[in-house]
């Protein structure tokens, strides 16, 4: 059985090679890997047998890319994943997850430069991201704990809102310096 996805590189392919033989495709991943991975349980063994409740998760996730060559990128997920207990006298950290999983991708000529930071920040991660959610499922299992499974994300609204952030970040510096008055507050 030969498992191949579309637009993907053999294993151990050079991305230099792949770019040169694969100008129409607008996509191609040549590889994906777990650059960091963190599993903290700082209350255990105690934390895993008094869990009478399912812990409350919070579930940070970022999305990056950085050039390595022309239209080769690194795209990487930054998960964090922090789970508290509730105990009689207080909250405590049952665990902790950190991962980074990333690929190095390929954007093809036929993706307008425009539309690349998309490309990456969008497409390559809803690539990654349901191996970045079996690696933290894993971990934590492995850790003692029932698996987090992450639900599916809508990486199309996180980039719009990282966007919204973006422009409202440069209004403000803009209008500071327009004004010229240096107060920061906000209200």
């Amino acid at each position: 059985m030969n498992d191949t996805t579309p637009g993907a590189a053999p294993a151990g392919a050079n991305p230099q090679d792949q770019q040169q033989g694969n100008k129409e495709s607008p996509l191609v991943v040549h590889v994906q890997y777990l650059k960091d991975l963190s599993f903290e349980s700082p209350n255990a063994p105690t934390i895993l047998t008094n869990m009478g409740q399912s812990p409350n998760l919070d579930i940070q996730l970022n999305v990056g890319a950085r050039p390595l060559q022309d239209r080769i990128y690194e795209v990487v997920l930054n998960l964090k994943v922090t789970a508290k207990q509730k105990t009689e006298e207080d909250e405590r950290t049952a665990f902790v997850v950190e991962l980074e999983y990333a690929g190095v991708v390929t954007v093809g000529q036929a993706v307008p430069d425009e539309r690349v930071e998309q490309v990456l920040l969008i497409d390559c991660a809803s690539m990654l991201f349901p191996f970045a959610r079996r690696a933290v499922a894993d971990t934590t299992r492995e850790g003692g704990f029932p698996p987090v499974l992450i639900n599916p994300v809508d990486f199309v609204q996180l980039y719009r809102q990282r966007k919204a952030r973006e422009a409202a970040a440069k209004e403000q510096s803009g209008n500071g310096a327009a004004e010229g008055n240096g107060d920061d507050t906000q209200a």
